[in-house]
């Protein structure tokens, strides 16, 4: 897969597989939104409630995870916590409300209904800062083949 970097330069992303992200909230318009674009561009979506976070991040080896917190910022932030102790953790995103100016430390923020093109590279960074898994699994040491 070849994907044209837009941070300006002319070199280009080479990628065996697409990136799979997963879409997590309970804006069902939200999500299917972004699932459609991010899918048009080439990634791998699935989608999860929040309640199956965990699951879905494991069974979809999700490369990336968007958060869409809801009103409880303390269940997002365990969720954010248990998806960095996953032996093969996920880069995380947390999607915040339009004009919260509030930033989570440690864990990319995007505003939500950002352009697609400022989500795509912001999707492509947490990929690139994703943390080193803490456990060699059969599949982590498929994919370095």
């Amino acid at each position: 897969m070849t994907r044209p970097n837009r941070g300006g330069d002319d070199t280009n992303i080479r990628r065996l597989q697409p990136l799979r992200v997963l879409l997590v909230g309970s804006d069902r318009r939200f999500i299917r939104v972004m699932s459609f674009l991010l899918s048009r561009r080439g990634y791998e979506v699935a989608q999860a409630s929040p309640e199956h976070t965990i699951e879905v991040a494991q069974r979809h080896r999700s490369d990336v995870v968007l958060l869409d917190i809801g009103p409880s910022r303390v269940a997002t932030g365990r969720k954010v916590s248990a998806l960095q102790a996953l032996p093969v953790a996920p880069g995380v995103m947390v999607v915040i409300e339009d004009g919260d100016h509030e930033r989570w430390t440690g864990v990319s923020t995007i505003q939500k209904w950002t352009p697609v093109d400022a989500l795509e590279r912001e999707i492509e960074a947490a990929a690139r800062s994703r943390p080193t898994p803490l456990v060699e699994t059969a599949d982590s040491a498929d994919s370095l083949l």
